[in-house]
């Protein structure tokens, strides 16, 4: 039992749980922290431009942010790309997301 224990499958599951875990609890934290500011200079911009300070292009601004999501989206494929440590990554992954 305790030479099945040690297999490699095993700490390659406990580890990349683990970091799984750290990356997603950190990335909820950033985002909420990037949504926040990012919230703050939307409205800012809303303001200035009410108040005909600026003009705002928003489709421009429209098109720059569908392109950060789709850069976030094909980081998220390559982070979870091997079985093993990816499997038991999602799985952290999504723990550190809820906590």
């Amino acid at each position: 039992m305790d030479s099945f224990l040690n297999q490699d499958v095993f700490k390659d599951l406990g580890f990349g749980g683990a970091m799984g875990f750290l990356v997603g609890f950190t990335l909820k934290r950033i985002f909420k922290l990037v949504a926040f500011i990012l919230g703050l200079y939307i409205l800012s911009l809303i303001w200035l431009a009410d108040n005909g300070v600026i003009t705002v292009n928003w489709d421009a601004l429209g098109r720059f942010a569908s392109g950060f999501f789709t850069s976030f989206d094909s980081f998220a494929r390559n982070a979870v790309r091997t079985v093993s440590f990816g499997g038991s990554f999602a799985v952290g992954f999504v723990a550190g997301m809820k906590v």
